[in-house]
């Protein structure tokens, strides 16, 4: 069994031995170790997650508090729309900018402040907004921290997975 996560076209794959000799030595179902390691890879991705908030809220510090559009609606700020998806089968977790399992999700113009755009004169002038890079720069930061913890953290879920039953 091998785990890996990928944050755009980066994968970090874990050497599952340990974790397979903690598999057969403790009596647990298919459910609960599908279920043990993607709370580790959860637990893995949130801290390349965490950092890119941080990244985007010095970035761009409008991006810390709520959004309110033209009817009056009420949006939840853009750090928050940074998604991490675990795959149903435990296999690989994905950190993105955009998430399209959310409707009325505001998390495209993430992909804006990342790669920037350039000035549209078209018509009225409509700006530019400089890149940042907020997301690459946490991921190249951060991976060596998340790739160390993953290990270890499907190893302590597994240890808490064993101890409820």
């Amino acid at each position: 069994m091998s785990s890996k996560v990928t944050i755009g076209s980066v994968t970090v794959t874990v050497n599952s031995d340990k974790i397979n000799a903690f598999f057969n030595n403790l009596n647990l179902n298919n459910n609960e170790r599908k279920k043990a390691i993607k709370a580790a890879l959860r637990k893995s991705a949130y801290i390349i997650r965490k950092q890119a908030q941080t990244n985007l809220v010095n970035a761009v510090p409008a991006t810390k508090t709520k959004g309110i559009g033209r009817n009056g609606e009420i949006y939840k700020p853009l750090k928050n729309e940074i998604a991490i998806m675990v795959f149903r089968n435990a296999s690989e977790a994905r950190i993105s900018l955009l998430d399209r399992r959310k409707k009325g999700s505001r998390a495209y113009i993430l992909k804006f402040f990342e790669n920037g755009t350039k000035e549209r004169t078209k018509g009225h002038n409509r700006g530019s907004i400089k890149a940042t890079n907020f997301f690459s720069n946490a991921a190249n930061s951060k991976m060596a921290e998340a790739e160390k913890s993953l290990e270890q953290n499907i190893i302590d879920m597994i240890k808490k997975a064993a101890s409820k039953k």
